[in-house]
Order: C-alpha cells, then sequence, then structure tokens
C-alpha cells in the first residue's frame, strides 16, 4: 500500500525540464552545494506553493512519488509542502544527495508553540548539514541554510543564506531538539518564521498531518485559496481574490472578481489551468 512514497523517480529528465534546467542531468550534474542552490531556486520560481486541491476542487492529496510526479510534472500543478518537499527530497536522493525529511512548526506571528504542520528536508554535505525547503508559502530562503554544528549554545548563530539582497535567513538553536529558522529583512528586524527537529523522518510519517491540513475546516488550506510562486525580482501570489505581486522593493496588488479572470491569472501568471468554475 505504501510502496510508491519511497519510489524513485521515473523520468528526471522530465522534472529538469519542468524546472527550467533542461540538458544539466545528467550531463554536468553532481550532487554538490552549487547545484543544491540552483535546484531549490530553479524548483521555487517554476513550481507554485498551491492549495487549490483542498480548498476550491475538493480533491484528495496524494503523496506517492508516482502521484506527485503526474500533479507537479506532468499535469503542470503546484502543491503544498507535503507535496512538494515530499517530491523534492526523493529527486534530491536520486541525484545523490544525503537527505531526509523532518517536522516544523510554524512560529511566525505566534507567541505560543503550534502543532507541527510543516514538512522540511535537511541535506548532509561536505559534514555540514543544511535546511531546505521548496514548499513554504511565506518567506522562504531562496537556497540551502547551514545549520551549526551540535556543540552550539542556543544563543549562537552562523552563518546565513541571502536572497535577492534583501532577505537573509540563519539558523540558531532553540533548545536540545529544536533549530529556528530567522528571516532578517532589508531593515534588519529579525523574524523567527519556523522550527525543526533533526529526527529523520519517513515519508508514511506526513499522512495523517497531511490529511488534516488539506480536510479540517478549520484549517488555512481548507479556508483560504493560496498561490505563491518566488520570481527574480521578488514574488506573486493570489490570495483568494487577491493578487500581488513584489518586485525589488515595490509591490501591486488588485482584487480579482471574475472568475474568468481568475482562472485566467492562474494560467498566465502560475501556470495552472483549471476547467470553468
Amino acid at each position: 500500500m505504501y510502496e510508491d512514497y519511497y519510489s524513485p523517480i521515473t523520468d528526471i529528465e522530465a522534472v529538469f525540464s519542468r524546472i527550467g534546467l533542461s540538458g544539466l542531468y545528467p550531463g554536468s550534474f553532481k550532487p554538490d552545494l552549487p547545484h543544491l542552490s540552483g535546484l531549490i531556486h530553479a524548483f521555487q520560481t517554476h513550481i507554485p506553493f498551491e492549495d487549490l486541491d483542498s480548498s476550491l476542487l475538493g480533491e484528495s492529496i496524494r503523496l506517492d512519488i508516482p502521484g506527485l510526479f503526474d500533479k507537479l510534472i506532468l499535469r503542470r500543478r503546484g502543491g503544498f509542502c507535503f507535496e512538494l518537499n515530499g517530491f523534492f527530497e526523493q529527486l534530491l536522493r536520486d541525484l545523490g544527495y544525503d537527505c531526509f525529511s523532518v517536522f516544523c512548526r510554524i512560529v511566525r506571528g505566534r507567541d505560543y508553540i503550534p502543532p507541527c504542520t510543516h514538512r522540511g528536508i535537511i541535506v548532509k554535505l561536505d559534514q555540514t548539514r543544511y535546511y531546505c525547503d521548496v514548499g513554504f508559502g511565506g518567506p522562504s530562503p531562496c537556497g540551502p541554510v547551514p545549520i551549526p554544528g551540535p556543540d552550539v549554545l542556543p544563543d549562537d548563530e552562523t552563518s546565513s543564506s541571502s536572497c535577492h539582497n534583501t532577505d537573509t535567513f540563519w539558523i540558531k538553536r532553540y533548545d536540545a531538539d529544536w533549530w529556528t529558522l530567522i528571516r532578517t529583512d532589508e531593515q534588519q528586524k529579525p523574524e523567527n518564521i519556523l522550527q525543526f527537529t533533526l529526527q529523520p523522518q519517513p515519508p508514511t510519517a506526513f499522512i495523517p498531518v497531511c490529511y488534516y491540513c488539506s480536510t479540517h475546516p478549520e484549517s488555512l488550506f481548507v479556508k483560504t485559496k493560496i498561490i505563491s510562486l518566488r520570481t527574480e525580482n521578488g514574488s506573486k501570489a493570489l490570495t483568494d481574490q487577491r493578487f500581488t505581486i513584489h518586485s525589488g522593493k515595490t509591490h501591486q496588488s488588485m482584487v480579482i472578481v471574475d472568475n474568468r479572470e481568475y482562472l485566467k491569472i492562474l494560467d498566465s501568471e502560475f501556470g495552472i489551468r483549471l476547467p470553468d468554475l
């Protein structure tokens, strides 16, 4: 029943074509840090974060690799963290990276400890561990972020990852088991984004929480239509009927009231084609 959650991806060249890296694989590709950074950025700028199956279409979420390949690559859809990071972890494994998924909790804007409703990825390269994420709909690093060694104290910082010369992401220890991903914006204001453990989790561990997030009536991903995509200069997002484009230090926003216009923006801006609503 669960074998396909661990299946290798059958056509990696099709994945590379989907994310704008045609010709790189197998060719000159090797599992190193520069290629890892390029993969993350390419994935984030070509495959959108979106929850339309749960918020609009009423479709079940599949986390098996053949199902994800069909949705993300063949049908050119997007997904949310359990889909995107689940597929990306398998891609990294197939490419020769040493990696595993972890549970995360989103702490941005919260003064309490929330449940673990996010899936992240840890990659180990040259004795260094990196937090990687292609499935977070909010502000997220556009490349791997190094994690401090085990002897680092909670108040110690580590090296960082910068995106578009505006946001910097870095990680520090929270306690004996948890690490915090922190964002510093162009005003140099730090903001806690999420926390994660380093306990490896198998793909099947995310089935229950994915089901909750995609079916519970109070879940954000049921109540709110969310689509977002990183661009070369910022990002664009469609949250319910509001379409917003961030480019550098500027942003534009408009409200979409017509269903046909909504579908047109889904197609033209995010590459998502849906039947008439």
